[in-house]
């Protein structure tokens, strides 16, 4: 055989052993699939945080039209507003007439994310109510969601924000509620499909 044939012979091995090769890498799977990746990027379920800031008064028109819109007041209608402490102005059908209602509450953010609101004071009409015996009748009476506890002895609401998650999957968590500095942060955690 003439070196020529040779040299061809040996180059179109090469050529054909190089696409084989690459065609074997492309076909084998990964080591990690794109569901560890997503599974190690936040445990069980993957979840992509954001940080989100607002200000006291977008964070009370989101409030409010959740409240309108979300939940069923029938005889109790109320309003937030977050101002040096969270108002909720609200009022209460009883006798058949409408009884204003004021509750101030003082958030705090705790180390875990989750949120405390200690009672201020609660009055309803221009009659100021003793708070632990208003929340021992709401703990009692009422039919909180599994989130919020309420401590009377200690006057606090604590919201378990890490045992809420939204219909679409989104969970949040508290990074600062300072009303005062108008510094309000949460993460919020969004899911990947």
């Amino acid at each position: 055989m003439n070196k020529w044939k040779v040299s061809f012979l040996v180059l179109a091995i090469i050529n054909l052993l190089f696409i084989v090769s690459v065609v074997t890498f492309l076909l084998l799977p990964s080591e990690k699939t794109l569901k560890d990746i997503r599974t190690e990027l936040n445990g069980e379920e993957a979840k992509v945080p954001f940080l989100i800031r607002s200000q006291k008064d977008t964070l009370s028109d989101l409030i409010n039209h959740y409240l309108e819109e979300e939940t069923v007041q029938g005889n109790l209608q109320y309003r937030v507003e977050l101002e040096e402490f969270v108002y909720v102005y609200g009022a209460i059908k009883a006798f058949n007439k409408d009884i204003d209602m004021t509750l101030i509450l003082e958030p705090k953010v705790e180390l875990d994310g989750n949120m405390q609101l200690l009672v201020k004071e609660l009055s309803i009409g221009q009659l100021k109510l003793p708070v632990s015996y208003v929340l021992k009748y709401m703990k009692t009476y009422y039919e909180l969601p599994s989130y919020v506890n309420i401590d009377p002895s200690k006057k606090v609401i604590d919201v378990h924000l890490d045992e809420l998650t939204f219909k679409n999957g989104l969970s949040a968590k508290a990074e600062s509620f300072n009303l005062k500095n108008d510094d309000i942060t949460f993460t919020l955690y969004v899911p990947l499909p």
